[in-house]
This record gives structure tokens, C-alpha cells and sequence, in this order.
């Protein structure tokens, strides 16, 4: 009786799955949401001067040796660190930011880009069931050398529309309007990720979700061997990509309804 049961609860979870997916993969023809993906301290972080993390790499954050070691119990964390290896080296590559110093004659790079951990998987599979787009407050060339890593990636992350402060110089001041793409895109299926909640004014905050900025110091802890810090992004990433997929299979088909539940979620959670 026990596994009869066991078999139907199997079929059910596995064919609403299926369901679910292939109304997704109907929704990403028929009406696909489009989602709009900020860069800095969204889906990567750029560093400049570039760092020297040769030795922030090795360092495993082991305990040193002292005549009292006997007597000190070694911590929790720096137990964790001689147990297992160091996290997956972070995706990154180094480039030209105009708004900070550089020779101009030797065009060597003045600035690092760390991926936040996941993202780029996470703009692989949103993109299959959406239609992805980056917004953001950056200049153009400093975006362009972000989309040539991304389409160059394992990936190969391509995105539709890419709006930056070069042709909308009110992201500045006013924020991220999603209304400046016209009529091709409706509000009801436009959702945006962005670390800066101001940004979402334009639309009285019903189309922005706040992400959790991944910051330079979280980047340092994660190349000093913080597996807890990495696997924060990772978990960070994996809610991004639930929200987009929630918002591109919800019945009423306004993305702002998801919206408003993940808001109305974050509030009760800082109370």
C-alpha cells in the first residue's frame, strides 16, 4: 500500500513538473517575460586598481602555531578551511574602465571583473524560458567589454536589448525607466534585478526586485576560501532565477504580482 502510494505521489510531482515546464516553454513563444539584469554588484563586481590577490588565493586562513595552540581550540571556520579545498575559482577577466585612471599609451587593464558565483548559468536558463536585457548605469564601452566576455563565455550569453547611461543619462539621477523601450515590451511582463532599489522609482518600485549586492569584500572573503560566502551568491542566484520563472508561468500573467509577494516577503523578513 505504502509504495503504491509512493508511485503516485512520484507521477504527480514529476507530470506537474512537466506540466510546468512545457506551459513555460509555451509562455517563452507565446508571451515571454522580459527580464532586466543590472551588472555592478548584480551579476559581477569590478574591482580597480586590479587587485594583488596572489596571496589572498593561497591563503586557506590556517591557524598559526604558537606555544599556547594546546591550549586554543581551533575555530570553527578555520576547521572548515583545512577540511576542504578552497571554492571554484571565480570567473574573471580584466579590462579598461574609463571612469577610473589608465595609461592610454600602454592600454594596460586598470580594472578586474569577478562573476558572481552562478550567474552566468543563471542568465543560460533564464534566457530559455525569458528574454534577458541589461540595464544598467555603466558607459557603453565598459558594458561592451562586459558582453563580449559573456557571449565569449562557455554560455555564450547574447542579450536582446541593452540599455546604458551613454543613451539614457537619467539612469543617473532618476533611475531605471522601463518605459523607455516604447511600446515593444509590456510592463505587465517586464520584471527588473537590481542591488539599488532606487532605480525601481520609475515604476513606483512594482517591476524592480531587489538583489543583494554582491560587494568587493564578499568577493574577498570568497578568494580567501569562504565557502559559506560562495555559497550565499550561489543561493542569491538560484532566487533570482525562481522569481524570473515564477514570473513567466504565473496564471495572471503580470509579473508585478510576483513582484509585490516577494516585497511583501522581504519586508516581513526585516521586521
Amino acid at each position: 500500500m505504502a509504495s503504491h502510494i509512493v508511485v503516485h505521489a512520484r507521477r504527480f510531482v514529476f507530470g506537474g513538473a512537466s506540466g510546468l515546464l512545457a506551459f513555460a516553454s509555451y509562455k517563452s513563444q507565446s508571451d515571454p517575460v522580459h527580464i532586466f539584469w543590472d551588472l555592478d554588484h548584480t551579476i559581477l563586481c569590478s574591482i580597480s586598481p586590479i587587485p594583488d590577490n596572489q596571496d589572498s588565493e593561497g591563503n586557506r586562513d590556517i591557524p598559526k602555531q604558537n606555544n599556547n595552540s594546546s591550549k586554543c581550540p581551533v575555530a570553527p571556520s578555520n576547521l572548515v578551511s583545512l577540511l576542504l579545498p578552497p571554492p571554484p575559482k571565480l570567473h574573471h577577466f580584466d579590462q579598461i574602465d574609463d571612469d577610473f585612471p589608465y595609461d592610454d599609451k600602454t592600454l594596460a587593464p586598470n580594472t578586474r571583473t569577478y562573476f558572481r558565483p552562478g550567474a552566468l548559468l543563471a542568465l543560460k536558463l533564464c534566457n530559455m524560458f525569458g528574454t534577458i536585457h541589461v540595464y544598467t548605469a555603466a558607459q557603453e564601452t565598459y558594458t561592451n567589454n562586459i558582453l563580449n566576455e559573456l557571449k565569449n563565455s562557455y554560455y555564450r550569453i547574447v542579450f536582446q536589448e541593452v540599455l546604458h547611461r551613454d543613451q539614457f543619462p537619467l539612469i543617473v539621477s532618476e533611475g531605471k525607466d522601463l518605459n523607455v523601450v516604447g511600446d515593444r515590451y509590456n510592463l505587465h511582463r517586464s520584471i527588473l534585478f537590481d542591488d539599488r532599489t532606487s532605480n525601481f522609482r520609475p515604476q513606483n518600485y512594482e517591476n524592480g526586485i531587489a538583489v543583494v549586492p554582491f560587494a568587493p569584500e564578499r568577493v574577498q572573503k570568497i578568494l580567501d576560501g569562504s565557502w559559506i560566502v560562495y555559497l550565499e551568491e550561489l543561493m542569491e542566484m538560484s532566487r533570482l532565477v525562481s522569481i524570473a520563472f515564477w514570473s513567466s508561468t504565473h496564471l495572471s500573467g503580470d509579473v508585478r504580482r510576483v513582484v509585490a509577494w516577494v516585497r511583501r516577503g522581504w519586508k516581513d523578513s526585516t521586521e
